[in-house]
C-alpha cells in the first residue's frame, strides 16, 4: 500500500457498485452529510474506546462534550442514551468467542483488483477451533465480522457489499493463520433496536470477487479518467445508490429516475388498484429526491445562481425568545399579577420517567400509563409486522334509499 487515498471504499460500495460513474460525478465535493457522518463516528469511538478498555467503565464519558468531524467539527454531549447503544453492541459481541480485532485495516486491493484500496472493518473475530452450518453443510473454522451503525436506516447482512468486501479481505488476510470456511457480518443497529447477520462459504466470496473485479475497475477507470466518462451509460439511479451521495440533489439520472416514476399516473385516467401500489412503493424515495433538491436549489441560490422562474426571500422570523430570562422575570413582575407571568409547570411523560429511573420505573402500575392504539399504515410485503384483514363495511340500506 502505498498510503493513498482509498477511492473505492467498502462503505460506500452500494454506490460506486451500483453506479459506476457516481465517484467521478462526486470528485473534489465536499460531505453534504457532515454531521450525521460524524455523530457516527463518536459511537464508533466510543465503542472502539470500551472494547480496547475492557475493565475501564464507559460511564466516565457520560455528559463529556466531544468534537468530532472537520471545518468545522461537531460538538456532541454524550449522553445515556448513546452510550445504551454502545453497550449492547459490546455485549453481543463480547459473547462470541474467539481472538478479536477491533478497527483493523483491511488491505482491498486483492479483492478489487485496483491499486490502493483498503478500509477499517469496526471488529474481527477468528474462530479457527468453531464451526458453523451453512444450508445442511458443518463448515469448520469461523472467521465474523461485526459492524456498527448508529443511524435510521435498516441494514441488512445477506448481500451487504461493505461486508462481503470486509470478508473477502480479511479471508486473504488471516488464510495463514488457520483454516476459515464460513464466514460471518453482522449488522449491529442497537439505534433501531437491529441486528442481523449471514455467513457465506469460501466459494461464495471467491464468485463475489470475480463479479465485482470489472465493475471495480470500470468505475476506478472513470474516476481517474483513463476511461471516458458517459453519463448515458455510467449513471444509474436507485434508491440505495442515491441515499447518501453528494450529488443526489443535482443528478439527471436520478432526476429521470424520479420522473419515470410518475408513468401510471398518465398512462391512465384514474389509477387501479395495482398502478396506485406501484406509486405508493416509491413515494418514500420520491419524498428524500424531492428534499434533496430543494437542498440543492437553496444551496445554489445562497451563492448567487439564479434558478429559472425562482428567487431567494427571506421568510418568517423565528420564534421570540428572552434575553436574559431573569431581567424578564423581573420587568414583567413590575407589570402583571405573578399568577399570569408563569406557564403551568409539565409532569414529564412515562418515557423520559423511565430513562431516568430505569429499573424503578418497574414500580409504577400500569394505570398509571396509557397508550393511544397503533394505527394502521401501509408497508412493503417483506416488513417483519403481521399483516392485517380490514373488516369490510357493509352500510344499511333504510327505507327510501337505493
Amino acid at each position: 500500500m502505498s498510503g493513498t487515498h482509498s477511492i473505492l471504499a467498502p462503505s460506500d460500495s452500494s454506490r460506486w457498485l451500483r453506479c459506476v460513474g457516481a465517484l467521478y460525478l462526486s470528485r473534489g465535493l465536499p460531505d453534504i452529510d457532515k454531521e450525521y457522518n460524524a455523530s457516527g463516528t463518536c459511537s464508533h469511538w466510543l465503542l472502539q474506546w470500551q472494547l480496547d478498555n475492557p475493565t475501564l467503565d464507559l460511564d466516565s464519558w457520560l455528559g463529556k462534550e466531544m468534537e468530532f468531524g472537520e471545518n468545522p467539527p461537531f460538538k456532541f454531549k454524550i449522553d445515556e442514551e448513546r452510550l445504551d447503544r454502545v453497550r449492547s453492541c459490546v455485549r453481543v459481541i463480547n459473547r462470541e468467542p474467539g481472538e478479536m480485532l477491533v478497527e483493523h485495516r483491511l488491505d482491498t486491493t486483492p479483492v478489487l483488483g485496483v491499486p490502493d484500496q483498503e478500509g477499517h472493518s469496526d471488529i474481527i473475530k477468528l474462530y479457527p477451533e468453531g464451526g458453523a452450518v451453512i444450508g445442511e453443510t458443518l463448515h469448520k473454522g469461523v472467521l465474523s465480522v461485526h459492524d456498527y451503525k448508529d443511524g435510521y436506516l435498516i441494514v441488512h447482512a445477506k448481500d451487504n457489499t461493505q461486508g462481503l468486501i470486509y470478508l473477502c479481505a480479511a479471508m486473504i488476510e488471516f488464510s495463514l493463520i488457520g483454516e476459515f470456511n464460513a464466514f460471518r457480518f453482522c449488522i449491529h443497529q442497537p439505534k433501531l433496536n437491529h441486528y442481523d447477520e449471514w455467513t457465506y462459504t469460501r466459494a461464495e466470496l471467491e464468485a463475489f470477487m470475480q463479479l465485482v473485479r470489472p465493475v471495480a475497475a470500470l468505475a476506478y477507470g472513470i474516476y481517474h479518467e483513463t476511461v471516458q466518462f458517459d453519463p448515458e451509460q455510467h449513471l444509474n439511479a436507485g434508491e440505495e445508490q442515491c441515499t447518501y451521495c453528494p450529488v443526489r440533489g443535482r443528478c439527471v439520472a436520478r432526476a429521470k429516475r424520479v420522473m419515470s416514476m410518475f408513468e401510471p399516473l398518465v398512462k391512465r385516467h384514474e389509477l387501479d388498484d395495482k398502478s396506485l401500489g406501484i406509486v405508493y412503493a416509491q413515494l418514500d424515495e420520491i419524498e428524500a429526491a424531492i428534499t434533496d433538491f430543494r437542498a440543492e436549489a437553496l444551496r445554489r441560490a445562497k451563492i448567487g445562481v439564479i434558478l429559472e422562474g425562482q428567487k431567494l426571500i427571506y421568510g418568517n422570523k423565528g420564534k421570540r425568545v428572552w434575553v436574559d430570562k431573569a431581567k424578564a422575570e423581573f420587568a414583567l413582575s413590575m407589570l402583571m399579577e405573578p399568577e399570569k407571568m408563569y406557564e403551568p409547570r409539565e409532569i414529564i411523560s412515562p418515557t423520559t420517567a423511565e430513562k431516568i429511573l430505569k429499573k424503578d420505573y418497574a414500580v409504577l402500575k400500569d394505570d398509571l400509563v396509557t397508550q393511544s392504539d397503533p394505527q394502521l399504515r401501509l408497508v412493503p410485503l417483506d416488513h417483519k409486522g403481521e399483516a392485517v384483514t380490514p373488516v369490510q363495511f357493509i352500510p344499511t340500506q333504510e327505507p327510501g334509499l337505493i
